[in-house]
């Protein structure tokens, strides 16, 4: 009995030996590094140090089989809300090393992508059991590939050293010649870099604290903006490590960078409050008609485009000549190509309406979205003030309408949830046949809620004034302005699972539409609250000192950083390795360019107020928002600085400005 025990014993445990030894043999255990890698790039250097060499940068898709490891690729790469598509691979390859290429291959022809797709097709074959699909050729580098200097690129650079001989000519003028008055000529004053660099730092002392701010929203906005595109730049650039990027949108702290879009509309609520109430207090003393239309446009035109039309200039001519690089040509000559041929789409402050994918200077796209919403606002405050009592009715069903029109677009057009919009392989496109991103992103009715909300809180707070509302000692408005940060903040973590999973068209059309508003609203509370010095340590968290020069440098760092990520990640030899650190020393390259942002604040963007301060009254309401407390023979204006435009144009410089009396006034 005890020999037929041992025997059954013995026989079970060869059969789940067995049945053990078939099931590992037929199921591989695969991992994400059991995938090619997404990304590899050659040493550029050590590829064309030979005359003869030659470098290729490449695209191929995965052929498509019954492998276990296709079949994981494939199931992987479902998930495209976080996940990079692996099975189209991206390649820098030494192709005179690798593949057998000299330097007669340089022009990418069809000899060329069949001589790769054999290279890659048996490297991969061999490494992974896999074949290549389809290859396309971005395109090949030799030793002595350059851009050559051409006539457009002496062209810009002699205006641009025509505009620095003039400022520097200028502050050599005043600082040798000092007029007795300390006046002075203000046709040279607009480009003294001594007037500008104190107008730069010391502008906020002189504010009267009503906008003051502002300055730090700005600034705070514009770090949030540089962190995400720096996520971005990352998740464009060839990593050695893409899971990087892809394990972003489960962590918490990254996943706010990727919904740090929502923190663009703090510059549309201050874009429709400035311009509202500007307007209001421009209208209770000159007239208001269809003819300041088209005046206000121009002299926003003049304020805007001097320093796009110098960033632009540098982009499409010097910038290109700067460095080298396997990605170079992708990112730096790619910007000077699209310059070249749709410079037209900036300049007349319309971007946002054709495809991201060709835009010159992509991160300015919010000027074209604001340029409209500030047409819009026009037209409608023009309204109101022909027609006082339809002032409620037009305004709420304008908010109304700007609600209405975002859900149904989403809903109909199947839109993505905005928050999902900026997902892995939408990067790698440049936002390329992205409808989410064009539609509800970039539009001009996508941010026109923001930009209402703003407009709503300046008719508010204008009329708090008019009426003389005491709302500083409102426990209702104290309450609401210390929970407003905490739901802003909220705000940022709505969808927080939407990258998990696939929301229905209702669903997305409710979060397009609310999502952005609630923080908006928000914010609005916010600006009220600062206005009245509801909560101190909000008040300090914005007028702290350092803030305010920072923030008039937002605009020069909204158009120039890109250009710099550019110039950083082109130039890269090899692929390299994604970390928080190098994350945030992406960020810090861009902010570290402050000096230049400073150069380019004190030479171009003060010098627009040229055109400004050079117009007549009509324009007036649209000049810098800083303009708030002046003193002038004695007589002190608060908040009115449009009643002595016209007659003493002068006083608008800051030193004769005086905010004391003013200071503790809402």
């Amino acid at each position: 009995m005890r020999w037929l025990v041992v025997i059954l014993i013995c026989a079970v445990n060869i059969v789940l030996a067995e049945n053990g030894t078939g099931t590992d043999a037929v199921l591989e255990p695969f991992d994400y590094y059991s995938m090619p890698a997404l990304s590899e790039l050659d040493d550029f250097d050590l590829c064309l140090r030979k005359p003869n060499s030659l470098y290729c940068i490449v695209d191929f898709e995965l052929l498509e089989d019954d492998t276990p490891l296709y079949e994981y690729i494939k199931n992987f790469s479902t998930l495209s809300y976080k996940n990079y598509k692996h099975t189209k691979l991206h390649r820098g390859v030494c192709g005179s090393e690798h593949c057998g290429l000299n330097h007669t291959h340089a022009n990418a022809s069809e000899a060329t992508t069949k001589s790769l797709k054999e290279c890659f097709n048996r490297t991969i074959h061999q490494g992974y059991g896999l074949q290549v699909d389809t290859l396309s050729v971005r395109y090949c580098k030799t030793q002595n590939d350059h851009i050559p200097v051409d006539a457009l690129d002496y062209i810009i650079g002699a205006i641009l050293l025509l505009l620095l001989f003039v400022n520097l000519g200028c502050s050599a003028y005043y600082f040798l010649w000092p007029p007795d008055d300390g006046e002075g000529n203000r046709f040279m004053l607009a480009f003294c870099v001594q007037k500008n660099w104190k107008a730069l730092k010391h502008g906020g002392s002189a504010e009267g604290g009503l906008f003051k701010c502002f300055q730090a929203m700005r600034f705070y906005t514009m770090v949030m903006i540089l962190g995400l595109h720096s996520m971005i730049f990352i998740g464009y650039g060839y990593t050695e490590n893409p899971e990087f990027i892809e394990k972003s949108y489960d962590e918490f702290f990254k996943s706010l960078l990727f919904n740090a879009r929502v923190i663009v509309q703090i510059f549309f609520v201050m874009g429709g409050f400035l311009m509202a109430y500007k307007m209001m207090v421009y209208a209770e003393t000159h007239q208001f008609t269809l003819k300041t239309v088209p005046m206000a446009i121009v002299n926003r035109w003049f304020r805007l485009m001097p320093a796009v039309l110098v960033v632009m200039g540098l982009a499409m001519t010097w910038v290109p000549h700067l460095g080298s690089g396997p990605m170079w040509d992708a990112v730096v000559k790619r910007e000077r190509d699209i310059c070249r041929s749709n410079w037209w789409q900036l300049v007349i402050l319309m971007p946002n309406l054709f495809p991201f994918e060709h835009l010159c200077l992509p991160q300015a796209w919010y000027l074209g979205t604001d340029t409209q919403l500030f047409f819009i606002t026009l037209i409608v405050l023009l309204i109101i003030w022909k027609w006082p009592k339809t002032g409620v009715p037009i305004l709420s069903s304008v908010m109304v309408i700007s609600l209405i029109i975002p859900f149904l677009q989403s809903y109909f057009m199947n839109l993505l949830p905005i928050r999902v919009s900026i997902f892995p392989e939408s990067i790698r496109d440049i936002f390329g046949y992205n409808d989410t991103f064009y539609h509800a992103y970039v539009s001009a009715q996508g941010n026109w809620a923001g930009y209402h909300l703003g407009v709503l809180t300046a008719w508010f707070y204008h009329k708090a004034q008019t009426k003389k509302w005491d709302l500083g000692e409102s426990w209702l408005l104290k309450l609401m302005c210390l929970v407003s940060i905490p739901v802003a903040l909220g705000t940022v973590l709505m969808g927080w699972d939407l990258h998990d999973r696939e929301a229905s068209a209702f669903e997305a059309a409710v979060f397009n539409t609310l999502n952005q508003n609630f923080f908006a609203l928000a914010i609005c509370v916010f600006i009220i609250g600062y206005f009245y010095k509801c909560n101190k340590v909000y008040v300090n968290a914005v007028e702290w000192g350092p803030l305010q020069p920072l923030g008039r440098m937002s605009y020069c760092a909204m158009l120039l950083h890109a250009t710099v990520l550019r110039t950083y990640g082109g130039q890269m030899r090899r692929s390299f390795y994604a970390t928080d650190y190098t994350a945030g020393e992406s960020a810090r390259f861009s902010e570290d360019q402050d000096d230049i942002q400073n150069i380019f604040r004190i030479l171009l963007v003060k010098s627009s107020d040229f055109f400004t301060f050079n117009v007549r009254g009509q324009v007036a309401p649209f000049a810098p928002p800083y303009l708030t407390s002046l003193k002038i023979n004695g007589e002190e204006f608060c908040n009115r600085p449009n009643l002595l435009w016209e007659s003493n144009p002068r006083a608008l410089d800051p030193d004769s400005w005086d905010a004391a009396k003013c200071a503790n006034r809402p």
